[in-house]
């Protein structure tokens, strides 16, 4: 995932004067319901999450913490309108905030107000930066600014007054980046305030805005905060937190004395020490217990089924396991390192965070746990479509199939959710998918939804041709479209016993059972090697509905 900058707004007009610089622009909804327009800055990169959320400081603060906790972004921005206090701050001209003063902290006695200031700065290597982009633009000013739940229009009011007498450095007014800035700064997130002039606080605003002068204002922030997100330092490594306060059921494993990486070999029936608690490790078919390197042997990659073994009075519960080891430092550990942190934040962003029973990183070694499903009738771990198909010596009898047809229904809905946010998940096989008591098959993990295509990703009889090596292969091509096949692909297994050959016709259509024959086209075309002709993820998920019934009309006669 690219590093994120969230950049919050108070009026639409200035949600737009930024929205108009980004392409490839999704909507994404959080949990409770904020709206957010994330996309990217051509030749940039960072993606921002845009957002529109009012005026006033305490608005700002409780939904910069929201989008702080849901994008973990690198940067905070505000971009928008402000009156100016300063006679050489003109209109359409632009304030980064060097300093943001809150100005109504405070004590009133029988001798008056006294002013309690409070300010936050921007971090120092932001700080030198800003500097170097606006230095030689005069309508740009980095200068203290003032914040407030009060729309100041007047120079001689109480307000203007005390503003004068104990802010005096402060050259413009807004009522937002206090709760911006106080939020970002509890959680050590780097943040700017980028403000352009659109009335001077003196009477006269109305007049003002009704010469136009908020759009322009708006638009020249927008532009001095893209030109500002161009120099903007990459993200910094943040240290990792202490434990957490609390014992969660799985935590890192923790390094063995004799050296810094545990590498004992996971396999089935080996019980994993896990920070007080033990994980007994399931062997099982294909990927449900397996260990990996990477090509440089600087990574090794682990996951299993597991077994957390109950203390006493607690209940049984089972896990999806995975583990990167970064052996030594290089491009290939970081990024494994970085992916799995980058599934965790997806996985809270997808509204599934509940399933995250632990994520956590100590040095070169980090851990993301999922919850298993139990099934309620046994209370054991719930079996994949791997355990359904069995071992592909035939196909299913209609009704089974009608049954995993169902279920891969409701693993479409999941995808869509996925799609929806741009993302693909590119490794579905029959151990990906677990089936659940009701009928449903649910992703037992994100897949490569935080990794970017690689050719020859994924390998096996599932694989779409634009992910694989070679001339045929196209890991840029890989998206949508890929779901989309190896979708169709479980299906051709469900229904002729073996996947699609690829250059070989299908083997959907056998004799004897008549399925709708638009649905099992639909199928098919969703096997084509050209992605573009390949149907949608809604159109093959209707052709699924349709195959289902029509299974489960066969099962009742074959009764």
């Amino acid at each position: 995932m690219p590093p994120t900058v969230v950049v919050l707004t108070a009026l639409s007009l200035e949600f737009q004067a930024v929205r108009r610089h980004l392409s490839h622009v999704r909507e994404v909804e959080h949990p409770q319901g904020t709206l957010f327009d994330v996309g990217r800055v051509p030749g940039l990169a960072w993606q921002v999450a845009l957002v529109e959320i009012g005026d006033g400081n305490t608005g700002a603060a409780a939904l910069t913490e929201r989008a702080i906790a849901f994008f973990e972004p690198a940067a905070v921005f505000f971009v928008g309108v402000a009156g100016s206090l300063r006679e050489d701050i003109a209109l359409g001209d632009v304030v980064v905030a060097s300093k943001v003063y809150l100005h109504h902290g405070g004590k009133e006695g029988d001798d008056g107000f006294r002013a309690r200031p409070r300010a936050w700065e921007p971090r120092h290597d932001v700080e030198q930066r800003v500097r170097r982009a606006v230095r030689e633009d005069p309508r740009v000013h980095f200068k203290p600014l003032v914040a407030g739940d009060v729309v100041l229009n007047s120079r001689t009011s109480p307000l203007a007054e005390l503003i004068e007498r104990s802010y005096n450095d402060a050259v413009a007014i807004d009522m937002e980046s206090a709760g911006m800035a106080q939020a970002a700064h509890l959680n050590d997130i780097p943040v700017l305030a980028v403000r352009g002039i659109s009335d001077f606080a003196d009477g006269g605003k109305a007049v003002t805005d009704a010469k136009g002068s908020q759009p322009v204002a708006a638009r020249n922030a927008a532009s001095v905060a893209l030109r500002l997100l161009r120099t903007l330092p990459l993200p910094r490594t943040r240290p990792e937190p202490a434990d957490p306060p609390h014992t969660p059921a799985v935590v890192v494993a923790s390094p063995p004395a004799e050296g810094p990486h545990d590498t004992a070999e996971w396999r089935g029936g080996a019980v994993v020490a896990v920070d007080g608690e033990k994980c007994l490790l399931h062997d099982g078919p294909d990927d449900l217990l397996a260990e990996t390197a990477s090509s440089d042997h600087s990574v090794v990659r682990r996951q299993a089924l597991a077994h957390v073994l109950p203390a006493p009075g607690r209940a049984s519960r089972f896990v999806w396991l995975r583990q990167v080891l970064a052996l030594y430092d290089g491009p290939q550990a970081e990024a494994a390192l970085r992916a799995l942190s980058d599934e965790h934040g997806l996985l809270r962003r997808l509204g599934r965070g509940r399933d995250v029973v632990h994520y956590g990183r100590r040095g070169g070694t980090a851990t993301l746990a999922l919850e298993w499903p139990l099934s309620r009738r046994s209370g054991t771990p719930c079996e994949t479509l791997a355990a359904l198909m069995g071992d592909g010596s035939e196909p299913l009898d209609a009704w089974r199939s009608h049954h995993a047809l169902r279920g891969l229904v409701s693993a479409c809905g999941i995808l869509s959710r996925l799609h929806e946010k741009g993302l693909t998940h590119r490794a579905l096989q029959p151990t990906a998918l677990v089936l659940d008591d009701d009928g449903r098959l649910l992703l037992r993990d994100l897949g490569l939804a935080a990794t970017a295509p690689v050719p020859g990703e994924a390998p096996g009889p599932y694989q779409a041709p634009e992910q694989g090596l070679g001339r045929r292969g196209r890991a840029g091509g890989a998206g949508a479209a890929t779901d989309v096949y190896r979708i169709g692909a479980l299906v051709h297994r469900l229904l002729s016993g073996a996947p699609p050959v690829p250059g070989m016709p299908s083997a959907l259509r056998r004799a004897g059972e008549p399925l709708p024959v638009p649905a099992v086209e639909t199928v098919e075309a969703a096997l084509s090697p050209d992605p573009r002709v390949r149907p949608d993820l809604r159109g093959l998920t209707a052709a699924l509905r349709i195959l289902s019934d029509g299974l489960a009309g066969l099962a009742r006669e074959e009764q």
